[in-house]
Order: structure tokens, then sequence, then C-alpha cells
């Protein structure tokens, strides 16, 4: 089950339980949260998120907006601060001020799809990547309040016939011990990242262990160098899944190869 993180709400009253005449601070009324669908997604293919909002207000709940835009959203690609791409951007919406009735306890989820296309209608390219949803309120003074919920995703290159993902290892590890494996990625020295299970304890053998990353996570390698601590080129490493004493999963490498360019 994809865990949900929700987002708390740290800004002044925009909403009114119904009937009700003062308003209440959102924090104690509204829960909101954007979930990608698919964490990793190959390079062409939509991206769906899914945005929510819950009322846990204790009473029913009437969230104001200043226009028919409820909400909007924007991906950006790790590590820039300006967006590849603003869900809003080129549509009409109604500027008149709309309104969503929510029980106590109920969510409303919308459904937004992204073709992976930037807001000049080019594809971008493969990597890690950061989805924002901005819950678009009103005050009863027609004030706009933004409050927004961000997640997580990548975009990777399709795989390569015969080539596993990091993450198939961490998800089955008894099935691919002993079996001769390829993987792709890139070597990102001699600290994985952090929280990778597979890295846990540091070098399985050497000193010299060295981390193969992917889009899906990272393992230790053992047994050949691929020469170069700079994650360029991306390489492709063959060998033997290994676990060590302590139980750390490992790769024994037996060649390492830039990717072809075909």
């Amino acid at each position: 089950m994809r865990r949900l993180v929700w987002l708390s709400l740290m800004a002044l009253a925009v909403a009114l339980p119904a009937g009700a005449q003062k308003p209440i601070r959102l924090q104690q009324a509204v829960q909101w949260q954007v979930v990608p669908e698919q964490r990793v997604v190959e390079v062409g293919k939509p991206v769906v998120f899914i945005l929510e909002v819950r009322n846990v207000s204790g009473a029913p709940l009437e969230l104001r907006f200043s226009s028919g835009e409820q909400f909007d959203v924007l991906v950006y690609k790790r590590g820039e601060w300006s967006e590849r791409w603003q869900w809003s951007r080129g549509k009409a919406f109604t500027m008149a001020f709309s309104s969503l009735r929510l029980n106590f306890g109920e969510v409303r989820r919308f459904r937004v799809e992204w073709n992976q296309k930037d807001n000049d209608g080019r594809q971008v390219p493969p990597g890690e990547y950061r989805v924002e949803a901005i819950l678009l309120l009103a005050t009863p003074q027609g004030r706009r309040e933004e409050i927004k919920a961000s997640a997580s995703f990548t975009i990777r290159t399709p795989r390569r016939y015969g080539i596993l993902d990091i993450c198939d290892i961490i998800q089955n590890p008894q099935r691919w011990i002993g079996k001769r494996v390829v993987l792709e990625g890139y070597n990102v020295g001699l600290n994985p990242y952090p929280n990778c299970p597979l890295c846990a304890g540091g070098p399985p053998v050497t000193r010299e262990d060295w981390v193969l990353k992917d889009d899906t996570g990272c393992i230790y390698v053992t047994g050949v160098w691929s020469g170069t601590c700079i994650p360029q080129p991306r390489i492709v490493v063959e060998g033997t899944l290994r676990r060590a004493r302590e139980g750390q999963i490992y790769l024994e490498a037996r060649r390492v190869s830039p990717v072809s360019s075909d």
C-alpha cells in the first residue's frame, strides 16, 4: 500500500464549517496532499498525480475559492527553481467565486495527468522530479491563500532487455543471490545515498567498494572499478549478486562498460 504523508497546514483560516459564523484554523480543518500514482515512470509515458483534500474539522466544511481554479500543479526538476511544467498554463477559468462543500471525514480527489512535455511542448529529460500541488483557497475577505503539498518521483530511460532495476533486488533479493545479473546506472563513488537498504553497514568486502545508483536505488559493487567517481557516463555492470557474511547484499562485478549510444 502506498504510504501517504499528510501535509500539516500552517496558515490562517479560509474555510467555514457549514452554518458557522467564525472562521477556523486550516491546520485543524483540512488535510491536503499530492501522490504520484507511480514513483518511477519511463520516459514518454503519462505521469498521473492524485490530489486529495480531506475534512478533519469535526463538522461539515465549505472551502471557498476566488475563481473556478481550485488548485494548480507544478513540476520541478530536482535542483531547479523554475518549474518545467504548470497544469494551469494556457487554461481558462471562470472568474466567479466557487466553493467546495465537504462533510466531516469526506475526501475529495482530483486526477491530473502530465504527458512529460514542458511548458514549451518539449519532452523533459530523465531524472528526479518534484511535483507541487497548490490549493487555491480564498479568505472571507476575498484574499487568496495558497496551501502547498509536494512529492518526489523519477523519470527513467526505458529498461533495456535483460537489465534489472536495483529495486528488483531490494524487493526480492533471494531470487537473485548467486545469479549473474546486469545493472545499469552511475558510479556515485564510495558513499551511498542515505537510507539505501542494500548499502546499510558500509562496504561489504573492501574499502574500495563503490556504489552503483540507478533511478530506483543503489548497491555496493566490488571486484572491478568503473574508473570514475563522477556520475558520467552511464555504465552497465555485469556480475554475480552475493550476500556478505553479515548479510549485506552486493554485486561482485566481472565487467563494467559504458552504455552504448544506440
